[in-house]
């Protein structure tokens, strides 16, 4: 009897690797018509998310991140830092960056959000072209450096354009900023 259970289980597992892994197409077919739906209202890049739940297989991360950098757009300007006082309202507005929802910020003000890292005193990094790029990048598409990330892709999903994200990168990084008051003591 153990011999056969054996056989069997050796034939099963040489039917299995005789088949194709599951496409994308598969995958989203299966769950139904209702999670079709949903899914095929996804890009691609959030459909991998989805169907890998929120982790990319180590084979796809490299061809993922190159994706995501492609995506982000640059202010005409060539400028990555805006305006802080506009980031300030940016980042607080709930219709367009809505940064409080997950980060905490500006000391005074009242932040529900703890999913992000706490943003105070970001500036402290300095202000050096690499720290810039990285900031702006981050937040016009966070999945450029982390696949899947619970980081929305603002600039992406056309939440804020290539402008805002410059001022953004201002209000966190500028000295002067509220957000950085450890760089505001005399």
């Amino acid at each position: 009897m153990k011999r056969m259970i054996l056989l069997m289980l050796s034939l099963l597992f040489t039917l299995a690797l005789a088949q194709d892994p599951p496409t994308l197409e598969s995958v989203i077919a299966s769950g139904g018509a209702d999670f079709a739906g949903v899914m095929n209202a996804q890009d691609e890049s959030q459909q991998l998310c989805s169907v890998h739940k929120n982790t990319l297989p180590t084979e796809m991360v490299a061809d993922f991140l190159t994706l995501q950098k492609s995506l982000i757009q640059y202010p005409e300007s060539g400028e990555l830092m805006g305006d802080w006082e506009s980031g300030m309202k940016i980042f607080s507005d709930s219709k367009t960056g809505n940064c409080y929802a997950c980060h905490q910020a500006v000391p005074s003000e009242v932040a529900a959000g703890n999913v992000g890292p706490m943003l105070t005193n970001y500036g402290q990094r300095g202000t050096s072209e690499a720290i810039v790029k990285y900031t702006y990048e981050k937040i016009y598409n966070a999945w450029a450096y982390q696949p899947c990330s619970s980081m929305y892709r603002a600039g992406v999903n056309g939440r804020i354009d290539a402008s805002q994200a410059a001022d953004i990168v201002a209000f966190l990084l500028t000295p002067e900023s509220p957000i950085n008051p450890a760089l505001n003591q005399p």
